[in-house]
């Protein structure tokens, strides 16, 4: 009976371990679309990467890519905002992480500018 009550205790303790979060909240491949007040959604991946409390990334990795030339988090709001430079002018991100104890549900929402064009935005993390 002590042998199964130890077990169970191992069991529970371990099972909480697992399902602690791992890594920066940040990091990962997003996607989703950018959403101009007028005109069409633009599908956009982003992916973020955190080495030593520093962010950094791209928007749309890949042969077409484009380094983020900043990013920042606010860890007390988890307000995230990227730029990064591209083709059509500077694209600036400013939202807000959320869902952050979920691996299937986490959120980047807010607003953005590219250039002169201005709309939402909403990042779900692959």
């Amino acid at each position: 009976m002590l042998a199964r009550l130890l077990t169970f205790v191992a069991a529970l303790a371990l099972s909480t371990m697992l399902m602690a979060q791992v890594g920066h909240p940040a990091k990962g491949s997003w996607s989703g679309y950018l959403t101009p007040a007028s005109g069409e959604r633009a599908r956009t991946r982003l992916l973020i990467n955190a080495h030593s409390g520093e962010l950094s990334g791209d928007v749309n990795p890949g042969r077409n890519g484009v380094k983020f030339s900043s990013a920042t988090l606010n860890a007390d709001s988890w307000g995230l905002t990227i730029k990064a430079a591209m083709p059509k002018g500077e694209l600036v991100l400013t939202g807000t992480l959320s869902n952050l104890g979920s691996w299937t549900n986490r959120k980047y929402i807010g607003t953005y500018t590219l250039g002169a064009e201005k709309g939402n935005f909403e990042f779900t993390l692959n």
